[in-house]
């Protein structure tokens, strides 16, 4: 794998929610799947999924399933994804599956613009507050120190790392350096995916992180829990429910805790305590399911836990964007109060010695 691979396959929220939309239009329609594709390689504007289009309807006409076609093309659909379209192609309701698929990605890229939107004006204030510290803060700074003659020991410790940081964004080894960084870091990631420890490393990092752990955890029940009412309404079995159930969440520490609930469900425990048994699970959720069993509406239940789970993760999500908003501020103010405090330092030397 090479970066420019790794860029040039990579699909965006809004490329994949045009391109399950389509689809999903074309196959409600009665267009067949291999025929869906073809025009999709042809329509799609993102050059990633154009690409992945035209690779799945080669594999359709040799008779691969679209699930195992997709999963082809790691950088353009998710693990979600796939296993909700095998969902859907053993259960017969692929058009449902693509109408579901595109809201999600829909509402992803929503997410996503308005986070963007926060962030504007903190990145503009820290792009403002960069520019301070290297251009700014040394031309003061210079003449004010010359003016002085002061020695490197007589300079104030935050003066001296204001201008010991004004060099080193100014330095273009510094600025290779960081980009090297990032390509190694990316490369890195990249292969940490590959593996199941390293994704189980990432989904601990990411869990640990306030807000963000809640939101992934969140959306992860919602998955899992609207994957199960799908598969239970059309018939599979509780055990294969469970696994594809898992697998539609795609969150590592969800999978790896979900045997302890198939274990209980094959010795005979009936599903909320199963549940129970799984630490991953919120108590609604295992209370929820208690319910519909003894009212004889477990799928019922479960569609209606599944939106409440969706309506959470949109206000978390939407709670994490508005606290970073002011978060970054804050940072940014610090940097910027921290720049003054060791610009005016020596100036006020300069006024005592007068």
């Amino acid at each position: 794998m090479n970066f420019k691979r790794f860029l040039s396959k990579r699909a965006t929220a809004q490329h994949r929610a045009v391109f399950f939309r389509c689809l999903a239009t074309l196959f409600e329609s009665g267009v067949p799947l291999l025929l869906s594709t073809q025009l999709l390689a042809r329509q799609t504007e993102s050059a990633p999924l154009a690409s992945a289009a035209e690779d799945l309807s080669q594999q359709l006409s040799r008779g691969n399933s679209l699930s195992k076609s997709m999963a082809r093309h790691p950088w353009c659909f998710t693990p979600m994804q796939i296993a909700l379209v095998r969902v859907g192609e053993n259960s017969g309701r692929l058009g449902g599956v693509f109408s579901r698929l595109a809201s999600e990605e829909e509402h992803r890229s929503a997410l996503i613009q308005k986070m963007r939107a926060s962030l504007m004006l903190p990145i503009f204030i820290s792009l403002a507050c960069v520019a301070l510290i290297a251009l700014v803060a040394p031309l003061v700074l210079g003449s004010v120190i010359q003016q002085m003659g002061l020695s490197q020991d007589q300079i104030p410790w935050p003066t001296r790392v204001l201008i010991f940081l004004a060099s080193l964004i100014r330095s273009p080894l510094c600025w290779v350096a960081l980009v090297g960084a990032a390509l190694a870091a990316t490369f890195g990631l990249a292969r940490l995916e590959k593996t199941p420890g390293g994704r189980r490393w990432r989904a601990n990092v990411l869990d640990a992180i306030p807000g963000l752990g809640r939101v992934l955890r969140l959306y992860a029940v919602a998955q899992f829990t609207l994957t199960l009412e799908t598969t239970l309404e059309v018939g599979f079995p509780l055990i294969k429910s469970l696994e594809m159930s898992a697998a539609a969440s795609a969150h590592p520490l969800l999978q790896e805790a979900i045997p302890v609930t198939m274990e209980a469900v094959e010795a005979g425990v009936e599903l909320d305590k199963a549940l129970a048994r799984c630490e991953f699970f919120p108590t609604l959720l295992v209370q929820g399911a208690k319910a519909g069993i003894e009212a004889g509406g477990l799928t019922h239940m479960l569609r209606h836990l599944a939106k409440m789970y969706q309506q959470d993760v949109d206000y978390a999500s939407e709670t994490l964007g508005h606290a970073l908003e002011p978060l970054v501020i804050a940072v940014v103010g610090l940097m910027v109060g921290f720049a003054v405090v060791a610009t005016l330092l020596p100036m006020t030397r300069l006024v005592e010695s007068l």
